[in-house]
């Protein structure tokens, strides 16, 4: 049998140093070091310059909507949700549940169904925009505004003349559109705190606004009346700056609706055509109606999606589907009269008389559920479930 001994130190091989490698990790710890003060530093710095923010009230509001939004499933555990009903409603989709904004209240449901938010207002007009950070009800025509997270009501606000549209982006930035003495429109810019942090003047009416992901550029398009007939403009800025990085005619049309996909590309829909644009005011890509008018679309970061039917005419059943590059997804008839669009990412559903058809974008093929779709708005949650928001509940349907 054989016996182990323990190797003497004469056995045990030497470490082999190298001063190179022995100088390179020293720096190394220096610069870590020097990051921690860095990072210690710039918290310190913050909370003495924002001492105004360190309170219970937002600390508490601040665990609680972390709570809530961290409520995400990725199929709605129920087959509707009931609200208060009221003469004028609108309705968004918030953070993956619904948000319902009528003349006397504001109603919020999470992912799963449950409602978190339900508040008083009085609202002639109220008009909700759901997205990211926030949800903004403003007063459509009227001059206040409130903006909400998942659990409460966090801000009020008042314009100085009445709000004609309004967007909010996914860093809780927001965008109110109003009017001056001087101007047919004024955009005024917000930051996530809720200061001022631009004002945009325009001659012409801005139908539409929208602020890109990064929170450093802003795009409105504005149409004007010129010889009894409209021309519209592309208008781009960066966040700070005072004058505008590119303004640019796109149509002899009135504009509809404007959104930002990626950083870089912004998708505009008018009345005769929808067109892609970058921030630098060149045009990526355009796709005309030929002569064919707009009866329901949905604008979105994805893409596109619109109904057209022929002016006079009772066809409401040609779809184009366009890629938020301004492609063509799909194109083609729907086999009912269309009265509601609306798009996710691989899906598109279409309102009918008799209920709701799928469309799946990957392959072409519709489904169709039988319902009772009179006085409802549609919602794509995604490419799998859509809603219909009638005025008393909101009802979910599935598609496998």
């Amino acid at each position: 049998m054989k016996s182990f001994q323990k190797p003497s130190k004469r056995m045990q091989p030497s470490v082999v140093q190298n001063e190179y490698y022995e100088s390179v990790s020293e720096r190394f710890g220096i610069a870590q070091v020097i990051l921690y003060l860095a990072l210690l530093a710039f918290v310190v710095l913050f909370f003495l310059r924002n001492t105004n923010l360190l309170t219970y009230r937002n600390f508490y509001y601040f665990i609680k909507d972390l709570n809530a939004s961290a409520e995400t499933v990725d199929v709605v555990n129920t087959d509707s949700v009931s609200y208060p009903t009221d003469k004028t409603q609108s309705f968004t989709l918030y953070r993956r549940g619904l948000a319902v904004a009528g003349n006397g209240s504001v109603t919020v449901f999470n992912a799963t169904g449950r409602q978190t938010v339900s508040d008083h207002i009085s609202y002639a007009s109220p008009v909700s925009v759901g997205r990211g950070k926030y949800l903004l009800v403003y007063d459509l025509g009227g001059t206040k505004y409130s903006l909400y997270n998942s659990y409460t009501q966090i801000f009020e606000g008042e314009c100085d003349r009445p709000i004609s549209g309004a967007t909010v982006s996914d860093t809780g930035m927001y965008a109110l559109i109003s009017s001056s003495s001087s101007y047919q429109s004024v955009v005024s810019l917000y930051s996530s705190n809720f200061s001022l942090l631009n004002v945009y003047n325009k001659n012409g009416y801005v139908t539409d606004v929208c602020i890109s992901p990064n929170g450093k550029t802003v795009a409105m398009v504005a149409s004007s009346v010129h010889n009894g007939g409209f021309s519209t403009e592309l208008m781009v800025c960066q966040v700070q700056a005072t004058t505008a990085k590119a303004t640019v005619k796109i149509a002899d049309s009135m504009a509809l609706s404007c959104v930002f996909s990626g950083n870089d590309r912004i998708g505009i829909l008018c009345s005769d055509g929808a067109y892609v644009y970058n921030t630098d005011g060149e045009a990526v890509n355009a796709c005309s109606f030929q002569g064919e008018t707009v009866v329901a679309a949905d604008v979105t970061e994805n893409g596109i999606a619109v109904c057209l039917g022929t002016l006079g005419g009772t066809e409401r059943k040609k779809i184009l589907v366009l890629s938020e590059r301004g492609e063509f997804v799909y194109q083609g008839n729907a086999a009912l009269q269309v009265d509601a669009i609306a798009r996710s990412q691989n899906a598109v559903y279409l309102q009918t008389a008799s209920g709701l058809l799928r469309l799946d974008l990957t392959n072409g093929a519709y489904t169709e559920k039988r319902c009772n779709t009179e006085q409802k708005t549609l919602l794509a949650v995604s490419d799998t479930e859509a809603m219909l928001c009638s005025p008393q509940k909101a009802v979910y349907y599935t598609f496998d």
